[in-house]
């Protein structure tokens, strides 16, 4: 697949470039659950060389989401304080590639493991300050009008509702079984909602350890906007929060910085006045929102659309955590 697929990205960059190309190297990095995605180093006849990343869509999907919707929340942050690759062209297309794609330009740096503590040491308090700086500035920043109205069209309110339901279908359409801990943080949510924002801010869905790039000291990209739709600011911080990024250090989210640290730098960041309440409702829609890709996992390997091993993996060690977190939090409030 990866040479015939090469061949064909070498023929319609030439064509889109309006310049020879050949390839240096064409390497397929694994590990993301809803795309394909390559890294591509080519060079022109001028010894000019590019380096590349292709995300293309695969067959069988983790999380169901429009190829369109990615690039546009790439675009809509071009040229911002949030640092995300340079985008070249996008295709819903499959006659180019074999499948609808988007090509960005590689940047540097290195993503790591959410579930490894100390992996950003020694530079967990300049990253942290990085890490929920960014994610405020993501919380506040003004969307391009076409690119606002083109996520307008997906979205309803009230936001939390719009969200609750969506993964609440997905936990119902492919569970193989009833989870009564999870049922019960699904009632706690419909019965207690956070209170609806006046503004309406891009939400990326996966801001998290993991979902970054970081060159030493300095995070250099912010990746995997799949999930990206309009909505309350507090969904990304109560996902980015969640223990399940930092379980075997509870006390600093993301292996970064202390929850408290984090908070005030998201506040200060982004300007918005954080409501408690509010927040711990969506710290536990997080959890809930986690059991629904874990089932969705389990589902894809059961049924033999992705045999993937981090399928079964996902199904099982993080869906006890996330039913622990949901346990927890429904504790201290019933």
């Amino acid at each position: 697949m990866s040479q015939e697929l090469s061949s064909s990205f070498l023929d319609y960059y030439t064509e889109f470039s309006e310049r020879e190309y050949s390839l240096i190297s064409f390497e397929r990095v694994f590990g993301g659950a809803s795309r394909e995605t390559y890294k591509i180093h080519v060079k022109d006849k001028s010894e000019n060389e590019e380096k590349l990343i292709l995300r293309i869509s695969q067959d069988s999907s983790l999380i169901d989401t429009d190829q369109k919707t990615e690039y546009l929340a790439y675009s809509a942050f071009q040229d911002s304080k949030v640092p995300v690759p340079v985008m070249i062209d996008m295709s819903e297309e499959d006659n180019k590639l074999g499948a609808s794609f988007m090509l960005m330009r590689e940047l540097k740096g290195e993503a790591a493991t959410p579930f490894t503590p100390d992996v950003y040491s020694p530079h967990e308090e300049e990253l942290g300050n990085q890490f929920w700086s960014i994610l405020g500035n993501i919380a506040k920043h003004e969307i391009n009008d076409e690119i606002f109205e083109n996520f307008s069209k997906e979205t309803k309110k009230p936001f939390w509702k719009n969200e609750l339901d969506k993964w609440n279908k997905v936990i119902h359409e492919d569970s193989i079984g009833v989870e009564p801990i999870l049922e019960a943080g699904i009632r706690y949510l419909y019965k207690n909602p956070p209170r609806e924002k006046d503004f309406v801010s891009m939400v990326h869905g996966d801001y998290r350890s993991g979902n970054f790039l970081y060159l030493d000291n300095k995070i250099t990209g912010i990746l995997d906007w799949e999930m990206a739709h309009l909505g309350d600011p507090l969904e990304d911080l109560g996902w980015a929060l969640s223990p399940i990024w930092s379980w075997q250090d509870k006390d600093r989210p993301a292996y970064l910085v202390k929850r408290e640290d984090a908070l005030t730098i998201w506040k200060d960041s982004s300007g918005i006045e954080i409501n408690e309440s509010d927040l711990e409702w969506w710290e536990l829609f997080a959890a809930v929102k986690g059991m629904a890709i874990w089932i969705s996992a389990g589902h894809e390997f059961k049924s033999g659309k992705n045999t993937d091993p981090i399928n079964l993996f996902s199904a099982w060690i993080p869906g006890d955590i996330h039913l622990e977190i949901i346990l927890d939090i429904l504790e201290k409030n019933i």
